[in-house]
């Protein structure tokens, strides 16, 4: 099938009017030309929309209105939408550095055989200043979807999903291309952990994508307990959906990330709100789960030297 565009870039917006502008240029500054601009204001009631409409004279912009549906759906209806052989979901409060298609679409037209290419994540505050780097795994280079699909599952997210450009072969459902729409938070881990099963990746080394994090900015750890209810929904459902699928998620693989799933809970219970009862709860749950879980052990060692008198 011949597309109209190489890439289509997804950007749904939701109450983003400080910051939309900005990642909205940072795709227009791209060095990369053949791609598409696909912005969905999913019922904002800020100013975003008279922000959004300032970029409007572009014709690499796509622009839709919509009530409120949330991130997931509004993303599947993104892709719907896109005109393009490959594709990236762009959050409204990212940045993209201006070399950024470029690199991951030679990538991927150099490797047929890559589903995905990914980077690491700088994260930074609102004046600019860097406060740390985030994702990544084995560092530049192919990575096995075998490997990839096991790492995810076990141990957890490490894509930095706004970094990401991905073929859309892969797709299991195409009304909801991007996944449940009842997933607030972790429908992109699902996403990745279905790609992965599918083809192998490639991780760039560099950081391509700045990440805002600041104090007052809602980001995953105000959504703490959300994404630990939807962890568990995704570990179970992908233990199902491939049992006997080419890399088969066993009883033993669904243990160790269950366990895995229960130390990042009692951490955060230990962390965020000094919960010293509900941690002990679950650390017999990571436990029971897998006795040789080293986390496990590690962090009661920690506890117990930083409650020592």
């Amino acid at each position: 099938m011949d597309w109209e565009y190489d890439l289509s870039v997804i950007m749904p917006v939701y109450n983003g009017q400080e910051l939309v502008g900005d990642a909205i240029e940072s795709v227009l500054s791209q060095s990369f030309d053949s791609y598409e601009l696909i912005i969905i204001n999913d019922g904002s009631t800020d100013g975003s929309d008279a922000v959004i409409r300032e970029y409007l004279p572009s014709e690499k912009i796509e622009y839709f209105v919509q009530e409120n549906r949330g991130v997931s759906e509004t993303t599947n209806r993104g892709i719907r939408e896109a005109n393009g052989e490959f594709l990236t979901v762009h959050p409204q409060d990212d940045y993209s550095v201006s070399s950024r298609f470029d690199k991951q679409m030679r990538i991927l037209e150099d490797n047929p055989d890559v589903g995905f290419v990914y980077s690491p994540a700088r994260f930074v505050d609102f004046d600019g200043n860097e406060l740390s780097t985030w994702g990544g795994w084995q560092g530049e280079g192919r990575v096995a979807g075998r490997d990839l699909f096991y790492k995810l599952y076990v141990d957890g997210m490490f894509i930095a999903s706004p970094s990401v450009v991905f073929r859309r072969e892969h797709f299991r459902d195409e009304k909801h291309p991007w996944g449940d729409p009842d997933l607030e938070v972790v429908s992109d881990w699902e996403h990745w952990l279905d790609a992965a099963h599918q083809y192998d990746a490639y991780e760039m080394g560099e950081p391509l994508i700045e990440m805002l994090r600041d104090p007052d900015h809602e980001h995953l750890a105000s959504r703490k307990e959300t994404v630990l209810a939807e962890e568990k929904i995704v570990l179970q459902r992908v233990r199902e959906r491939y049992a006997d699928g080419s890399h088969p998620v066993r009883r033993r693989h669904y243990a160790r990330a269950m366990s895995n799933h229960y130390m990042r809970e009692l951490k955060y219970r230990l962390r965020e709100e000094q919960n010293y009862g509900s941690a002990a709860k679950l650390a017999l749950k990571a436990f029971a789960f897998n006795p040789l879980n080293r986390d496990l052990y590690y962090e009661f060692a920690n506890t117990v030297i930083s409650r020592a008198p």
